[in-house]
């Protein structure tokens, strides 16, 4: 009993010293971790998304008053690229420092934030940047804005707005391929040798906003910025600083599916079982393929008139318009072989009618085949 009591009393003390080597590591590592949680926060010392600079646009970082910049993007809605517009809702933070005249900036402040009319005669008062948002296709209606005085002394400039923007829908490849959208703000007052706008923030939706950024069938894939320098006509001797925002989107598939492709599928296979499984050796067959035909004819330009208002207006054709050729193509094919082949029945001619039926009826399946493998190489290589 004595040596079971020894044995069972070194073993839990060989257990207990164990588990206090367990509990040192841990909190050893504990404050590490919790370094780790906490450092996690955002960082607008450098851009958090990729920036392409342009080498005129380098020239200038040097020597002017650097104006941070910061946007967000709450909604891209309205996309029409059939009119080739868009609406955007944004917000914009410019942040800056006058410390030349920090004196006369904290005593116009007598609050550390103003708006609306006492924010407009802060700030003609001061210097500030201003900016306006390029190619726009209307004026800016601008939601709400502020400014504010930090602790630091640096100033901060915030506009929420909505404008139309134009869409460049080169897309031969709709309805794949992507479509990038573009945001850019310029410079209005101050030319870069005074000032430039240095890209920190672009984000797509705040972290807690539930509804979808990007409103309507299409998904983003990507998005980035690039910082330039923009030219006037209405001077010579002055440029100035630009950012731009762009966010690539691709229309959804389950969207190009049921709108597109099931509906034109399911014309040309009717078409061509019309054709295949209606031989005009019976008379009462001769009516019913020419008129189905003719249906589904009709049928197409019906479909064509409907996504009118979905597809990009181009001066080339792009897939869809190809797809919508190929089944017009497909469908005129088997009207006319019919009505020729129909045409050999009735005047007597069998043998030489039912020769001539059974190459057409084939025909057009073989030609629906090969257009659609010329059309994808030509657009997707």
């Amino acid at each position: 009993f004595y040596s079971a009591h020894r044995y069972v009393f070194i073993h839990s003390s060989q257990i207990g010293i164990e588990m206090r080597y367990l509990l040192i590591v841990l909190l050893c590592f504990l404050p590490l971790n919790v370094w780790a949680g906490s450092s996690k926060t955002a960082d607008f010392s450098k851009p958090n998304v990729r920036v392409i600079e342009s080498e005129e646009a380098k020239k200038y970082d040097g020597g002017s008053k650097h104006v941070k910049v910061f946007m967000v993007i709450d909604r891209i809605f309205n996309i029409d690229i059939s009119a080739g517009t868009y609406e955007v809702e944004a917000e914009l933070l410019l942040k800056w420092r006058n410390d030349e005249d920090i004196d006369k900036i904290r005593s116009e402040f007598k609050e550390h934030t103003y708006a609306g009319e006492k924010m407009h005669k802060i700030i003609d008062k001061i210097w500030h940047p201003e900016f306006i948002v390029k190619s726009e296709l209307h004026r800016r209606e601008t939601l709400f804005s502020t400014i504010h005085l930090n602790k630091d002394g640096s100033l901060e400039l915030f506009e929420k707005f909505e404008t139309i923007l134009p869409i460049n829908t080169d897309i031969r490849e709709y309805p794949f391929g992507t479509l990038q959208l573009n945001l850019d703000i310029v410079a209005f007052t101050h030319d870069a040798h005074e000032m430039v706008f240095d890209p920190i923030h672009f984000e797509l939706g705040h972290p807690e906003q539930d509804t979808p950024v990007v409103v309507g069938n299409w998904t983003l894939t990507d998005y980035y910025i690039d910082k330039k320098i923009a030219h006037r006509l209405s001077t010579t001797d002055q440029v100035f600083t630009q950012n731009g925002f762009h966010f690539i989107i691709k229309h959804d598939f389950n969207d190009t599916l049921q709108k597109i492709f099931l509906p034109l599928g399911g014309v040309i296979l009717i078409s061509i079982f019309l054709n295949l499984f209606s031989s005009m050796q019976f008379k009462a067959n001769y009516e019913a393929r020419v008129q189905g035909q003719l249906t589904l004819l009709l049928t197409v330009f019906a479909l064509k008139f409907t996504l009118a208002g979905e597809t990009p207006q181009t001066h080339y054709m792009n897939f869809i318009d190809m797809l919508f050729m190929i089944a017009t193509g497909a469908i005129l094919i088997n009207l006319f072989s019919s009505i020729a082949v129909g045409e050999l029945y009735l005047s007597g001619q069998n043998q030489r009618a039912f020769r001539y039926e059974r190459v057409l009826d084939w025909a057009c399946p073989f030609f629906v085949v090969a257009a659609l493998a010329l059309a994808s190489y030509s657009v997707f290589t």
